[in-house]
């Protein structure tokens, strides 16, 4: 009776024991997953990049089909993460999927062009991944909410030179999304006010950035998280073609730009 009884509870405990080292891999296993999905999506961003230079462009397709499952892997490791920074965080990891199939479509026809460009959209969300994940989830990226390196705190710290205070004779709408803007070219008259409004129809943040001639400040400087809508009165006197920029981190990379003309 006594050798049964010890037999069970030495049973008991080592299912215990087990049940412990199961739930510290569980737990512990998406930050390290998301860590190496990260290094592997880098890694296959180069890959990409030297397939390209050394015209192998046949070979493309198996790096490409690897974009979508680092995607979800990346996706699991973000478990952990409050639901309003998740859902963006998850709609930038399904760009990945989508930049996969057209970067195999660009690499089997043979088109450099194509597969360059499909390649700087792959920058730019990398780059957004690494500006979105916290860095207590994938410790090898910086903390999300980083300032990023344009200097642009994407906020309206400052009101933009441009803005006046002025009832608008004129206005601009535009639609913001991953990753553009439509129209790409606004056009405003000299000395004009205009009311511009940025709308984003995206599941990210976007900003519309004009920035002043001279580099000392930000002509137009518009900001509109998720679904919502940001807008102002400007008026410029001095003619000329001008960048519009979506300064997000990765977003200008992506491809997310246009041009306002003053005439």
């Amino acid at each position: 009776m006594r050798l049964s009884v010890r037999f069970t509870v030495f049973w008991v405990a080592l299912a215990l024991a087990r049940a412990a080292s199961a739930q510290h891999e569980h737990g512990s296993g998406h930050e390290g997953h998301g860590s190496s999905a990260w290094a592997e999506l880098k890694e296959t961003r180069d890959s990409i990049a030297k397939l390209l230079e050394s015209g192998k462009l046949a070979e493309v397709h198996d790096e490409a089909a690897r974009l979508a499952p680092l995607g979800e892997a990346l996706e699991a490791g973000a478990k952990s993460v409050p639901d309003d920074e998740r859902v963006r965080i998850e709609a930038t990891l399904r760009q990945l999927s989508a930049l996969g199939k057209t970067l195999d479509r660009a690499g089997d026809a043979g088109d450099v062009s194509a597969t360059r460009r499909e390649l700087k959209r792959l920058d730019g969300v990398i780059a957004l991944i690494q500006a979105q994940y916290p860095a207590d989830v994938l410790p090898t990226v910086p903390a999300s909410g980083a300032t990023p390196a344009d200097g642009h705190s994407h906020a309206h710290a400052d009101r933009p030179l441009a803005s006046v205070d002025e009832a608008p004779r004129a206005t601009i709408r535009v639609n913001a999304s991953e990753f553009k803007f439509a129209p790409t070219a606004i056009a405003m008259r000299r000395g004009e006010p205009t009311r511009i409004e940025l709308e984003n129809d995206g599941a990210v943040e976007h900003a519309l950035i004009v920035s002043g001639p001279d580099g000392k400040g930000d002509w137009i400087h518009l900001h509109a998280s998720a679904h919502s809508t940001d807008a102002g009165t400007f008026r410029i006197d001095q003619p000329g073609k001008y960048p519009v920029l979506c300064t997000v981190p990765g977003h200008t990379e992506a491809g997310m730009v246009g041009e306002l003309v003053v005439k």
